[in-house]
């Protein structure tokens, strides 16, 4: 059996559902362990493929039975490792597609409820797909350079896998720069909604400021106040209140024409 030609320490790692990317070579078989990212059921995962090769044939191993499956030859290696990586490539390009689509809703001034929850679990999941693609670009180069010289070796398929994940790979970073972009955006539309919260606040605080003064100033339980004794006293206190918001607005309005 293919297990009992195997290190124990190299079975661990094959049979490990969160081992990293690796490629080595030993004097009876070589190890390609190539760990890719995945979306289900609206989750990121990461699952390691692992496959042994040797003399005799190329097999993968199969984590959901438990054992080994014999590919029978390189190009059973590549179609299953051209499948997975096509997922892959699909999950960056919807992350993607995703990320744009929330770029066009600010650019129309769209609000997007919870955009920092959305913001962050986008910007964690994909520092990750980079972490995990980054060596796994790393270690299928290692095999490519080691494998180029086999007369059965499909070096222009797996340069072409290799395509694909460094595609994938800028993928990923773009999306993340997008992400930086729209970060950015998003603080300082929110920075400039506050700003013209604050103005317009300052606008009336500068115009009800004075009267609220007068008023409380004529509101006192005092004797001597002036227009207390005056025929139409009220009236005359309610004409100098609007004189006083008059000017006071007209005075924040050549303010505002100054500084434009």
């Amino acid at each position: 059996m293919m297990t009992a030609k195997l290190d124990k320490f190299h079975l661990k790692d094959i049979m490990n559902e969160e081992h990293p990317s690796m490629f080595t070579l030993h004097d009876e078989y070589d190890i390609l362990i190539m760990r890719l990212p995945y979306r289900h059921d609206d989750e990121y995962t990461y699952v390691s493929h692992a496959f042994v090769f040797t003399d005799e044939s190329y097999y993968y191993y199969d984590k959901n039975k438990g054992s080994f499956e014999d590919l029978k030859s390189i190009n059973g290696v590549y179609t299953l490792l051209n499948r997975k990586i096509n997922l892959t490539m699909q999950m960056t390009d919807d992350i993607y597609d995703n990320i744009e689509i929330i770029e066009d809703g600010f650019y129309e001034s769209e609000y997007l409820k919870g955009f920092n929850h959305v913001w962050f679990s986008y910007k964690n999941s994909l520092i990750k797909i980079n972490r995990v693609l980054n060596k796994t670009i790393e270690q299928l180069k290692r095999f490519i350079q080691n494998y180029k010289r086999e007369d059965d070796f499909l070096q222009i398929n797996f340069s072409d896998l290799l395509e694909h994940l460094e595609r994938t790979h800028r993928t990923a970073t773009h999306s993340l720069e997008k992400l930086d972009a729209l970060y950015n955006f998003y603080v300082s539309t929110s920075n400039e909604k506050m700003n013209r919260t604050i103005y317009v606040l300052t606008l009336l605080s500068g115009i009800f400021l004075p009267l609220n003064l007068i008023v409380g100033f004529f509101g006192m339980n005092t004797t001597g106040l002036p227009f207390s004794q005056t025929e139409n006293g009220t009236f005359s206190v309610i004409v100098m209140l609007g004189s006083m918001g008059i000017a006071a607005y007209l005075l924040l309005l050549l303010l505002k024409r100054n500084q434009t």
